[in-house]
């Protein structure tokens, strides 16, 4: 999901890693990112959270960590562009009872008054705690001591909550219990006079049966950092498997080597043929991934719709 997704700092609540485990993880996929894993000194199977880098997107080069609270809360500031860092709070909030969240966010805001710790460009994670009525289906209000306490935090760092800011109306939810209720407690909080650099808010399935979580991300550019598009269109790998795809490219190669064969001192119409054949690869392509994967898209996007439909 991480490379899939192009994920550049992902935090992960509820990891049940110990400090071997993650230190295996890391040996195992080193050149691909790095993990910074705080797990539960007490019962590492409990649990749990982590910063995880995509090193191929991501400058990982001096990242400085602080362990805030082992299995809770890590803190973590990288190198962005240029001279500029951005600093990642991930956290996996007590569910075990409204007292035990209350308390945490009332330990953090104590560390930041009593310690030297720099202010977070986006803090995020499991909360295990509902701000609104709204972010609960059947809706209801959380214990108002642990939502003041959270609030209190939030002001404390200048933070908002940037999908519901985007999205004050809509109704998504990030968790589905059990018992059948749904909640959205997984959140992203960002400087309210930061928020127009943080833009495709969205909570989706891509996390798919790896967590009982949907993920929520977010794309956060630097102020002055110059447009970065989509890039060029490249050939989908599924293709080089699809039998319509690979008989099109076969039959338009064989008339390229027909042409080659026929006219073997003129290069310039080689190189044109080239091209164009390349063209024509790429224009097959476009419309043939789209039909291979567009009955399986379609029914995905249709069950999404009728989701928010039933929701909202």
């Amino acid at each position: 999901m991480l490379f899939d997704e192009k994920i550049g700092a992902l935090v992960v609540g509820e990891t049940h890693l110990s400090a071997a485990q993650a230190d295996e993880i890391q040996e195992a996929l080193g050149k691909r990112m790095d993990i910074y894993h705080s797990p539960n000194p007490d019962n590492p199977s409990t649990r749990g959270v982590a910063i995880v880098l995509n090193r191929e997107i991501t400058n990982t080069k001096g990242v400085k960590v602080w362990y805030l609270k082992p299995g809770r809360a890590i803190l973590a500031v990288l190198p962005w562009h240029g001279r500029r860092t951005h600093t990642v709070l991930g956290v996996y909030a007590p569910a075990e009872s409204m007292e035990e969240n209350k308390k945490f966010w009332d330990e953090l805001y104590d560390m930041w008054m009593t310690m030297d710790l720099p202010v977070p460009n986006s803090f995020k994670g499991d909360l295990n705690l509902a701000e609104e009525p709204i972010d609960r289906m059947p809706h209801r209000k959380d214990q108002e001591a642990a939502v003041a306490a959270l609030a209190r935090f939030k002001r404390l760092l200048g933070l908002e909550d940037g999908w519901r800011k985007v999205n004050p109306d809509t109704k998504e939810y990030t968790y589905a219990s059990p018992h059948n209720t749904l909640s959205r407690i997984d959140r992203i909080y960002v400087p309210s006079s930061d928020l127009k650099h943080y833009r495709d808010w969205s909570i989706s399935d891509a996390a798919g049966g790896l967590t009982d979580h949907r993920l929520v991300s977010v794309i956060v550019k630097a102020p002055g950092a110059p447009f970065i598009g989509k890039g060029r269109f490249t050939i989908p790998v599924f293709l080089l498997r699809d039998k319509k795809f690979l008989e099109f490219t076969s039959m338009v190669g064989a008339d390229l080597e027909e042409k080659i064969a026929n006219s073997p001192e003129d290069a310039k119409a080689i190189q044109n043929g080239f091209k164009a054949f390349k063209d024509c690869i790429r224009d097959f392509a476009r419309v043939r991934s789209k039909i291979a994967i567009g009955a399986l898209e379609q029914k995905k996007r249709k069950l999404q719709q009728q989701r928010k439909e039933v929701l909202n």
